[in-house]
């Protein structure tokens, strides 16, 4: 008998082994290590299917609150979804999957972020959403600005980083605490056998901007690496940019959402390829998307229900009607199809998921 339920305190330790034998090769830190969110029983968020008390499938659950431009929204993000090779094509998964969309219903979650594209979440209504320009970037590409100190962060600058992190107006939330440790554990990263180097660039001993990118387990020379995360001064940013490619990077990947227009500007200068954001979304309950969103539409749109299929949306002394489904694309990917001035807070700016609380 297959037994659906959270997972118990002492049960982690299956679910790292399990996400270990899935996911990871010789070299790779274990996924309990990598992951610290999605396998706390703390947090006792994740999901598995036991047969005889032995874990044969895991979905790990992370909540989190993203900030908009003022607005407040409640999240979830599923990582490590395994399972194990004997136990496979038995739709364990999606029974899980199904109970987790409970779950998230029943805590008041509005969207559900997830790392992948595959056929069992397109089919449960995920699709992609964001848009993102994609930079590779190489020595003396860009040249370093001398007005800034640039050093690595040391262990007093928790404060001023924090402050920088914070500063900006699409994030998600992050304690102190939070900051550094889903920076030891290198989450994305390690997905390419990397931990994390963080950057600061400061001026008259005050932070102004801060730049996360991976480093190999192992130095050596010619190595593609990738941002991972940023904050501050745009100026300052970009100084951190070519500084960070010195450390014997053959190049760094760096995908900046197209909402970060300053820094966009600040890279003018290279090559870009624009993208959607990696993974994907499902908008869990469009109406409570609506409520959470109600600051960062405030004096620019208003969106009322026209019945229960459409939404009217009302804006510079006219308005529409759109049904539900052209409302969730208009949300997660824009549309041109509609009248131009929606563009400027449209697609909605969702922090990019592959920084620090990557999951």
């Amino acid at each position: 008998m297959i037994e659906y339920r959270l997972l118990q305190k002492g049960e982690f330790q299956q679910a790292f082994d399990l996400a270990d034998k899935v996911f990871r090769k010789e070299g790779h830190v274990s996924m309990g290590k990598a992951f610290p969110q999605v396998f706390s029983s703390a947090l006792n968020q994740s999901y598995g299917a036991f047969i005889d008390e032995k874990l044969v499938s895991f979905i790990g659950l992370v909540p989190s609150v993203l900030h908009i431009e003022g607005a407040e929204l409640q999240a979830f993000s599923i990582g490590a979804v395994c399972t194990e090779p004997d136990y496979r094509k038995r739709g364990l998964a999606n029974t899980l999957l199904q109970i987790i969309f409970e779950h998230v219903n029943k805590s008041g979650a509005s969207v559900l972020f997830i790392s992948g594209d595959l056929p069992i979440y397109m089919k449960q209504g995920c699709t992609y959403y964001g848009k993102m320009n994609q930079y590779k970037i190489h020595p003396n590409d860009l040249q370093i600005d001398e007005d800034y100190t640039v050093r690595e962060l040391q262990p007093y600058d928790w404060f001023q980083l924090r402050k920088l992190s914070q500063n900006r107006s699409i994030r998600y939330e992050q304690s102190i605490y939070e900051i550094a440790l889903l920076n030891e554990a290198a989450g994305f990263a390690s997905i390419f056998k990397m931990n994390h180097k963080v950057l600061v660039a400061e001026e008259n001993q005050e932070l102004k901007a801060f730049l996360v990118f991976g480093m190999p387990y192992q130095e050596k020379e010619n190595i593609d690496s990738r941002v991972i995360e940023w904050g501050g001064d745009p100026l300052a940013i970009r100084g951190l940019l070519a500084e960070a490619i010195k450390y014997g990077l053959n190049s760094l990947l760096v995908n900046i959402p197209a909402f970060e227009t300053a820094l966009i500007q600040q890279l003018d200068s290279l090559e870009k390829v624009q993208e959607p954001y990696p993974g994907t979304v499902k908008i869990m309950n469009l109406d409570l998307l609506l409520k959470q969103l109600r600051s960062y539409f405030e004096g620019k749109l208003e969106i009322l229900d026209e019945d229960e299929d459409h939404k009217k949306l009302i804006f510079k002394q006219t308005s529409i009607v759109i049904n539900n489904q052209e409302l969730e694309e208009l949300i997660l990917k824009g549309n041109k199809r509609f009248v131009p001035y929606l563009d400027s807070f449209f697609p909605v700016p969702f922090p990019f998921p592959q920084g620090l609380n990557y999951v």
